[in-house]
């Protein structure tokens, strides 16, 4: 079991024995639990790979040993006894390897994969015997691209959810799309899908569009796909140029007659950058027209620019296919190239590149130049040579940081390596650690017991605290005014590989019994910025009755005031709400500020206990007499309550403080606003002819006698 991997009792010990047959464990499958004496489990991993064996996680009916070490995992021993499968010690698995011969049935299963890769290639010779030529000529991966569905490495299910997509495509067309299917895609006109690069998702594409009868069309990111290119140069009305000109007397290559329908492949949707503006949103509102299938293919589903693609798509995602799915194609390309590699080489390379089968055949294509041949040294070197560099999650990190064979005595990682897995994710595997490291069973402390052991673990979590502690003073000191980055290396061993090395062990990760937890700092620091925001509109409002500053308020008053407004409400219910809201008037505070003084509570008054102190009842009689009452506001914004008031021309500009009126000024406003109308009356207005004084019935029924006579 993973979770008792802390290192050998005694290292070097034992001699791994020489095997005449380098293969002498091939076709054969191993698991491996519990602590070796002599080897460690990633030694031992490695000598069962070297010799052509393949070792798996979990035990199972086709598991041909198990070796089993001290302090075995339960769930392998219930496993091997359930499945009646035999078991090895750390001798007996040297031993086998001494003396076990390879398995006739592995290399008559190779030569017959050989003899049928052979055949293939010679009836593609016969059809046209140009083709052998073209071939070689070409790159690996797109001569050995996979021509059958039997043939695509992992994904088999997806594949052929893809397929009955694009099979039921004329089906779905006539419903309107409103038959979800078995699968329920046939309401979707695209399907968008998403994984890792060199898994197959294009090949796949093309295959099944291929084997639907379909004309696939595809535009990747070499192909300008900007807004009034997708509109223009896409035809949605179900129609292909190879279709109109040559009808069905031509077939494609993958031998299926070309029709008049077309398939659009719309390759790495998650490159469309600014060269492809407005793109996507094309894209989506083609999709929602289109009367051909729309296939999207892309590498990462979460990427921000493909959300309005989510809406209008069926998502397909496809997974590293394993080494095992893969092995059988790359031997038996291999073979056909007269290579000789063992499986165990071959899953080397897969694992070093990540299952990217591109890139394994173009290892493989590579080498092909220089030699026939690759031992599984040369595989571990190429591998380690064309590795590729992935990130990985805070939870990865912090599983193998805290996992116990990061810091065993056997492990292989330097200081560097360690620093590495920091800089996965610089901002979030501190707080991972900080929020993980006592909950693993430290390596350090198995071999004690009773209250040394105890005292031992306290010490170790003391010396893991201070070095978090050390790591806050640096990462201070990296994002402060000064901002040091230069010290991120320092803040990556003291915030988390000094604390790690203390606290290694059973983990999460490793069959430990406490599970791994997201960093709860992240969800109280935005609580206590959302709080403090609120407590600064607390005291704003408050300032017109009290002289308190942020903290005052919240170390003195709150509590002084929780008595007079939480406290009546909690013990005589609905009819103390009237007080309460009289006292709130007092301080003008309003019903969210009262949320606000119950939520910073603490102890006996925690907002938890004090929502569940106060009835239903009295709540909704709470809100609803405060919000059918008017309260005073503490201070208020003209244009909140209408219009702003116009400044009057008359009074000039302002004057200045210095020419401000004293007190004692007289001041004969009465005589100035009757100079003022006098002024302003239109009588004085040499512009406006004011007619000579008539009664005002006169004046209203001559002014109807000219309107009536004009018109």
């Amino acid at each position: 079991m993973k979770a008792a991997r802390a290192g050998p009792s005694n290292p070097g010990s034992k001699e791994i024995p020489v095997p005449k047959d380098p293969n002498c464990l091939a076709g054969l499958s191993f698991v491996f639990t519990g602590e070796l004496s002599s080897l460690s489990r990633d030694e031992a991993v490695e000598l069962a790979k070297r010799y052509g064996g393949r070792v798996v996680g979990q035990p199972s009916s086709k598991t041909s040993y198990v070796v089993v070490g001290a302090d075995a995992g339960p769930s392998k021993l219930r496993a091997i006894e359930k499945n009646k499968l035999r078991t090895l010690d750390e001798d007996g698995f040297l031993n086998l390897i001494a003396t076990q011969k390879e398995q006739e049935a592995i290399r008559e299963s190779a030569k017959e994969m050989e003899r049928r890769e052979k055949q293939a290639a010679k009836q593609a010779t016969t059809a046209n015997p140009t083709a052998k030529v073209s071939a070689e000529n070409q790159l690996w991966t797109a001569r050995y691209a996979p021509q059958t569905l039997k043939e695509i490495c992992g994904n088999k299910g997806q594949v052929e959810k893809l397929q009955d997509w694009l099979s039921s495509w004329s089906s779905s067309l006539k419903s309107g799309f409103k038959k979800p299917g078995k699968n329920g895609m046939n309401i979707y006109r695209a399907v968008m899908i998403t994984g890792p690069p060199g898994i197959g998702k294009t090949t796949s594409a093309h295959l099944c569009a291929k084997l639907a009868g379909f004309t696939p069309i595809e535009l990747n990111a070499s192909d300008a796909r900007s807004k009034k290119l997708v509109e223009n140069s896409t035809n949605i009305m179900n129609t292909s140029l190879d279709g109109w000109m040559h009808g069905g007397n031509k077939t494609n290559a993958a031998g299926v007659t070309i029709t008049d329908k077309s398939c659009l492949i719309m390759d790495e949707v998650d490159g469309m950058s600014a060269g492809d503006r407005g793109g996507v949103g094309a894209l989506c509102a083609l999709i929602k027209k289109t009367k051909i299938p729309i296939i999207c293919i892309a590498n990462d589903r979460g990427a921000q620019k493909l959300k309005p693609l989510l809406n209008v798509t069926f998502n397909l995602s496809y997974k590293r296919p394993e080494a095992a799915a893969i092995r059988s194609r790359i031997l038996s390309i291999a073979f056909k190239e007269k290579m000789k590699i063992p499986a165990n080489v071959i899953d080397q390379l897969v694992l070093g590149a990540q299952s990217d089968i591109r890139q394994v055949l173009n290892m493989l294509s590579t080498w092909k130049l220089s030699s026939s041949t690759m031992d599984f040294d040369e595989g571990k070197t190429l591998a380690k040579m064309n590795e590729k560099y992935s990130v990985m999650t805070p939870f990865g990190v912090t599983n193998k940081m805290l996992g116990p064979q990061m810091f065993s005595p056997t492990s292989r990682e330097t200081l560097g390596d360690k620093i590495e897995l920091y800089f996965h994710d610089p901002s979030f595997v501190p707080l991972f650690i900080q929020e993980n490291y006592l909950k693993t069973q430290p390596s350090r402390i198995r071999n004690t017991d009773g209250p040394e052991k105890i005292l031992k673990h306290l010490e170790l979590m003391s010396k893991a605290a201070d070095s978090i502690s050390d790591g806050d003073i640096v990462d201070s000191l990296i994002h402060g005014p000064n901002q040091y980055w230069s010290l991120m290396p320092l803040h990556a061993v003291c915030s988390t590989v000094r604390p790690a090395s203390f606290l290694y062990g059973m983990g999460a990760g490793y069959g430990g019994p406490n599970a791994m937890s997201f960093p709860q700092w992240l969800g109280q620091n935005s609580k206590q910025s959302k709080l403090s925001r609120q407590l600064t509109d607390v005291q704003a409002r408050m300032r017109l009755k009290v002289s308190g500053d942020k903290g005052e308020i919240r170390q003195s008053y709150i509590p002084a005031l929780f008595p007079h407004i939480v406290q009546p409400l909690m013990d005589q219910g609905t009819s103390a709400v009237d007080d309460v809201i009289e006292v709130m008037d007092e301080y003008f505070l309003t019903r969210e500020d009262w949320d606000t003084i119950v939520e910073l509570g603490v102890g006996d008054r925690a907002d938890t206990i004090v929502t569940k102190s106060i009835t239903t009842a009295t709540k909704t009689a709470f809100t609803k007499k405060y919000n059918s009452r008017d309260h005073p506001v503490a201070f208020h914004k003209a244009e909140n309550l209408g219009k702003a008031p116009k400044k009057l021309a008359s009074l000039g500009p302002a004057p200045d403080l210095e020419e401000a009126f004293d007190v004692d000024d007289e001041v004969v406003e009465e005589a100035e606003e009757k100079e003022d109308d006098s002024d302003d009356s239109p009588e004085h207005d040499s512009l406006i002819k004011v007619p000579k004084g008539k009664g005002k019935g006169k004046a209203a029924a001559g002014a109807r006698g000219k309107g009536a006579k004009r018109s």
